[in-house]
């Protein structure tokens, strides 16, 4: 099973949105993300609520080049655009199956499942 989930952004600076499905980040397991962006370049966005819950770290970007993503270039995104926001809450609320895999409280997760934006 990944770890992380892909959705492709539309109407946002991010050309892809990295989703954890797990408590292990897909930051951590880098070379499994690259892997699915053979020859691409652009901006990637990692959300990372399952394991960091609506802390201030919870949105990463990185640029990829190529298919490898400049580990220079990892930025916490302190807002985020709403087509993050709504592709981030549509996942949760369509998967609620992996939202019992995060580290979070489960108050949130709760949150989550029902699509409250938090």
């Amino acid at each position: 099973m990944k770890n992380f989930e892909i959705i492709k952004l539309k109407n946002s600076e991010y050309d892809y949105l990295v989703i954890a499905t797990t408590y292990v980040s897909p930051i951590s397991t880098l070379d499994d993300v690259q892997g699915e962006f053979k020859h691409f370049t652009g901006k990637l966005i990692f959300d990372l609520t399952l394991i960091n819950g609506t802390n201030s770290n919870r949105y990463i970007s990185a640029v990829i080049e190529d298919g490898g993503v400049n580990r220079k270039s990892f930025v916490v995104v302190k807002e985020v655009d709403a087509d993050v926001q709504h592709s981030s809450m549509d996942f949760f609320t369509k998967h609620t199956e992996v939202i019992k895999n995060g580290t979070i409280p489960e108050a949130l997760k709760v949150l989550l499942a029902e699509g409250e934006f938090v």
